[in-house]
């Protein structure tokens, strides 16, 4: 029975976002949700318009129909070619792309039949002419290869590996070295011990952290640590060539065999690398940590710094495991302990006050040097207690700085993009508690409403329900809001803070070019150094909540791609593993079925809930917590965080997805 409308919300512009049934939900940019748009309702719009939409209110939400489409957002598509009578068509990959597709020419030219293509729209559908037009750019090769797949994902999400001639251009003016005017309004830091400490196959460096201890006693003595970031924005001005692509692309895209960086090599690789034994610009947030590590005395300023040392995670891990010998010289291996020391008080502290730590799987993909179709492995990325602190020491410098930045800011009220993190929605916190129930842990939903209480909740999961960690730790991820970029400061649920910027990762990142730019603008203002002139101008208000609005969506795209691709390496991985059974735990339910991760190789996949049905000779369905399946017959369950014993039986690299089979329960 169709829902009656209750109130009309007038016009209103909103993303359309396609599903391959045919119905559409319109996120609307104010920010007051979606709009359920019915399949008659979405008229020639497709996925990824910018549209208005007139909606109404009815019982479960918002309604309405696509008046006008505003912008058209997708300019690609990728598919194959095939004839259709007379007329060639393209076969779309995406299946959210629901209008016909036909080529501008009768033959499709050189495109040899059966090979992926990128394909230019040329028209859009119209009342008049309900289909699209396209001419193919250029092949990408043949299906269900990885270097295939891997171009089809980036021209998906709209990520250009390659940068306009007009950028490459203008970074061949960038000089390779430290000059003298760069030095003005500056303060010189190049006496301090700097060390960067990265991943073993980290290309750029864009931090650094040293430590002074400011008594004798390493225990008692309060310390004074110094980040230094690199000063991208000296080398990429506002509305530079280089600035407009970098606002673009908005985040460097980390792939398993590459990475597509936000800025030029010259810059990414070269001058904003703190690369070891060379001078290098940098803003650096530097601030006095007690033993109970409380931040005082925090600034930031301009400064030119010659970092020591280039240290791997896996060298400081050596340091901080007392059962293996290191091989960095003894002074060397001294600064790393009291950096883990002083990052130990910072964690203390943070947690202290509530901080949230999800443990949520990081997995590597291990792949041949001489071969990049090749995969060797799929790991998780930290696997020892020695990496995990070696990363966290790094980790916590970061959270210092950024939040540090936060306080400045907003004691001088500057009009910085703040990386903000909502509290919970309140039905989703009661549907959470609800689970958790069902798992066997009990827990008030208005307690987890606070980071102290949700803090608790999961150091209950921990120590008691280690079984279902892992699951709870997924629903709840699914319960809390997703962090985004805001001009206005709404705090950080997480990780139980006040304020919060990124300020530390501004090769890779547009928001943490920005907060640099209005950093010096501050302090130019205030007569601290902030780097040789034209110091950048304070920006307005409104100019930061569009280049925030837009870094979060940018954000987004690059996660999804970075997502898609290590699926699509997964799925490469174990088409040469179908037929082999692996233990499993539960990691999902849905209609479609169980979702599944293996621990190694480290996957996930899904059991099909018909294949079960069908073995077991009895209907499955979710019970009304959403964390067990229930069979009609036997009352047997399938619930979150049960052990299984499963085998591959398909691997999809076009649709990026396993599937398995359930052979046996170990536990339920």
């Amino acid at each position: 029975m169709r829902e009656s409308k209750t109130k009309a919300q007038g016009p209103v512009v909103a993303r359309l976002q396609v599903n391959p049934g045919g119905y559409a939900f319109a996120k609307r940019h104010d920010g007051e949700g979606t709009v359920f748009i019915p399949p008659k309702a979405v008229g020639t719009a497709i996925d990824g318009d910018d549209v208005e939409v007139d909606c109404y209110e009815v019982e479960r939400g918002f309604e309405g129909a696509v008046v006008a489409v505003l912008e058209r957002r997708r300019t690609r598509l990728t598919g194959m070619i095939r004839q259709a009578g007379r007329a060639w068509v393209l076969e779309a990959d995406d299946p959210r792309i629901l209008h016909p597709v036909v080529l501008h020419a009768r033959k499709p030219g050189i495109v040899e039949l059966g090979q992926v293509v990128v394909a230019r729209i040329l028209d859009y559908p119209t009342p008049a002419q309900p289909q699209m037009v396209v001419r193919v750019e250029r092949v990408l090769g043949p299906p269900d290869t990885i270097a295939t797949e891997q171009e089809r994902i980036l021209i998906e999400n709209d990520i250009n590996p390659e940068f306009p001639d007009e950028v490459l251009a203008e970074a061949q003016d960038v000089p390779r070295e430290v000059l003298p005017g760069d030095l003005e309004g500056r303060v010189d830091l190049r006496g301090l011990e700097f060390m960067t400490i990265d991943p073993d196959d980290a290309r750029d460096f864009d931090d650094a952290v040293c430590v002074e201890l400011l008594g004798d006693d390493p225990v008692t003595a309060d310390a004074r640590i110094h980040i230094a970031v690199a000063d991208v924005s000296h080398y990429v001005r506002a509305g530079s060539e280089i600035d407009k692509e970098a606002s673009l692309r908005g985040f460097s895209t980390y792939l398993p065999n590459r990475a597509i960086p936000m800025l030029p090599e010259a810059l990414s690789s070269h001058m904003c690398s703190l690369v070891p034994e060379a001078d290098r610009l940098a803003m650096v947030a530097t601030m006095r940590v007690d033993p109970a590590g409380a931040v005082t005395e925090e600034r930031v300023r301009a400064a030119v710094i010659h970092s020591r040392r280039r240290l791997t995670y896996g060298l400081v891990a050596d340091v901080l495991d007392e059962e293996q010998r290191s091989k960095l010289p003894d002074e060397v291996q001294a600064r790393v302990r009291v950096l883990r020391r002083v990052a130990d008080r910072l964690r203390a502290s943070r947690l202290r006050r509530g901080a949230i730590e999800l443990n949520l799987p990081e997995n590597r993909i291990v792949l041949d040097e001489d071969d990049p179709e090749r995969i060797r492995d799929i790991i998780p990325s930290r696997a020892s207690k020695a990496l995990v602190r070696a990363y966290n020491l790094i980790e916590e410098f970061m959270l210092a700085a950024n939040e540090a930045v936060a306080r400045i800011a907003l004691r001088a009220k500057l009009p910085l993009v703040f990386r903000v993190h909502d509290r919970p929605d309140e039905n989703k916190l009661g549907e959470l508690a609800v689970a958790a129930a069902v798992l066997g842990v009990r827990v008030d939903p208005e307690r987890l409403r606070k980071p102290r209480g949700m803090q608790k909740f999961l150091n209950t999961v921990e120590t008691q329900h280690p079984e279902r960690a892992g699951a709870l730790n997924m629903l709840l991820l699914r319960a809390m809001a997703q962090a985004e970029y805001r001009t206005e400061n709404l705090g950080h649920f997480a990780l139980a803070s006040t304020g919060y910027a990124h300020f530390t990762s501004p090769i890779r990142r547009y928001p943490d070019v920005l907060v640099h730019r209005v950093l010096k603008a501050h302090l130019r203002r205030a007569g601290v150094e902030a780097g040789p002139e034209p110091v950048p101008a304070m920006p307005r208000k409104r100019d930061s909540t569009a280049h925030a609005a837009r870094c979060s969506e940018r954000e987004r795209i690059s996660m999804q791609a970075e997502r898609e691709s290590r699926r699509l390496y997964a799925a490469a991985y174990m088409r040469e593993r179908l037929g082999d059974r692996f233990e499993a735990v539960i990691t999902g339910l849905s209609s479609a079925g169980v979702f599944v991760a293996i621990e190694h190789p480290a996957v996930d996949g899904l059991v099909r809930l018909g294949s079960i049905e069908k073995d077991e000779r009895e209907r499955y369905a979710l019970d009304e917590s959403g964390v067990r399946m229930v069979g009609d017959r036997s009352g047997r369950t399938l619930t979150l965080g049960d052990r299984v014993i499963v085998e591959a039986i398909e691997a999809s690299m076009q649709r990026r997805k396993v599937e398995f089979a359930l052979i046996s329960r170990l536990s339920s």
